[in-house]
């Protein structure tokens, strides 16, 4: 039996989040662009394929309505005349970068599920491109992967799910003592930091985008060879590309520890494609300063090692599933307000190939979202050995568009001749760069 928990704090917040921005670079939409090779299917055919894969993804038929107790998830039944279709652009990857940028910044209806699947040709002799979008507060990373892998996975089959239940079954509950750890390390990361706080410098709602691809045997490589994993190398390279932008750009963040929201994902195995977050978003202190990147390695390390735990991904759980509604919104509220939000740092892994009909999915680039109030948030899809990161920047940060090849160059220092390819990773993000909006 399929189950899901009615609409937490988290997925209200995202959801009201675009009240907040300025401007519809901050809305609350994710998603990913896939990349193919092959013929340009017809519109017809790819929503009636889409229709008949609907049924056991009730991410993608649900409406959130309501607020607090009375928040709810209402059925809606989607329509692929609608939620599907597609858009001719011009020659070249510019063309495609403005009709991403576009259709990232459309609203959503408020009477239909919100999710689009946008087929995009023209930049490409020899493929074209899918276009998936969401809104956060209905779907978070795990969600599309979910998704995508359901619709253009192997051997994807199309039955019609088992009866969704309201009421999520009974979960053990965590030991106290894991409790009482995972307490303290919430509460020591609780603490107001200001580190975006400027008055003479205010954060805004528009964006710049950009995309890095670079293949996962680097990271992999460092990974090995140091004993940490592969999001800790990201992360490491990512602490040592704002240290080092800060150093010149922003006082506040040049020698501070660098606060990251990471999104720790508690969805269980019974919960895939149900609409609502299944993450708790907890933060980490990044080394700060400027110092040897294999000392950030070892540190970053350290202070990633709660996040791995599953006695604490127990208590979050806890936290996401048992907490009184009126105390997990006061939580988020207290995490998301000014001086303690910050930018916010993901990881996805898709682990089956994908493919529409012939047409072979050769790369995804991620899509993040960047609330009103965060400087950056950056996600990292890996697919196919090739990981690609998006970066979201607050236009406000003077110099902050040097950030993705800040990180390309950590994650080349990071790395050792004998152990990486011989092709360098300016050389590949410049042969093969994604969308580059603004």
């Amino acid at each position: 039996m399929r189950t899901f928990l009615p609409p937490s704090a988290a997925d209200l917040f995202l959801r009201d989040l675009a009240q907040r921005a300025e401007h519809p670079d901050a809305a609350s939409t994710i998603g990913a662009v896939l990349h193919l090779s092959g013929a340009v299917p017809e519109l017809p055919d790819l929503q009636e394929y889409v229709a008949a894969r609907l049924s056991r993804l009730p991410c993608m038929a649900h409406l959130l309505r309501g607020d607090g107790r009375r928040a709810q998830w209402v059925h809606a039944v989607p329509d692929p005349a609608h939620h599907v279709s597609a858009r001719r652009v011009g020659s070249g990857l510019e063309a495609l970068e403005a009709a991403v940028q576009d259709l990232m910044r459309a609203p959503w209806p408020e009477d239909a599920p919100a999710w689009r699947l946008v087929l995009l040709h023209g930049q490409v002799a020899d493929g074209f491109a899918l276009l998936y979008l969401t809104h956060h507060a209905v779907q978070d990373g795990g969600t599309i992967v979910a998704v995508l892998e359901a619709l253009f996975g192997p051997d994807a089959p199309t039955e019609r799910p088992a009866t969704v239940l309201r009421t999520p079954p009974a979960e053990p509950r965590p030991r106290l003592r894991q409790v009482l750890r995972s307490a303290a390390v919430l509460l020591r990361h609780a603490r107001k930091h200001h580190v975006w706080s400027s008055p003479s410098q205010p954060l805004s709602s528009r964006r710049r985008t950009s995309w890095v691809q670079v293949p996962v045997v680097w990271l992999k490589a460092v990974a090995r060879a140091s004993g940490a994993s592969t999001n800790d190398v990201y992360l490491t390279a990512l602490g040592h590309a704002i240290a080092g932008w800060a150093s010149t750009a922003w006082p506040r963040a040049a020698q501070a520890p660098i606060p990251v929201m990471v999104p720790v994902s508690l969805r269980t195995a019974d919960e895939v494609a149900v609409p609502g977050n299944r993450l708790f978003l907890t933060r980490v202190d990044l080394p700060g300063g400027l110092f040897p990147l294999t000392q950030r390695l070892a540190r970053t390390s350290t202070v990633t090692a709660a996040l791995k735990s599953p006695g604490h991904r127990a208590v979050l759980r806890a936290a996401l599933t048992r907490l009184p509604t009126g105390l997990l919104r006061r939580l988020v509220a207290m995490s998301t307000a000014p001086g303690r939000l910050t930018l916010a740092a993901s990881c996805l892994v898709m682990r089956k190939r994908l493919r529409y009909g012939n047409a072979v999915v050769n790369r995804i680039d991620p899509v993040m979202c960047c609330p009103p109030g965060a400087p950056l948030a950056v996600i990292m899809l890996v697919y196919a050995g090739e990981a690609s990161v998006c970066f979201r920047i607050d236009e406000a940060l003077p110099g902050a568009e040097s950030l993705p090849a800040r990180w390309l160059q950590a994650l080349e220092d990071l790395s050792t001749a004998g152990e990486r390819p011989t092709t360098s990773p300016g050389a590949a993000a410049t042969a093969a760069p994604g969308p580059s909006t603004e």
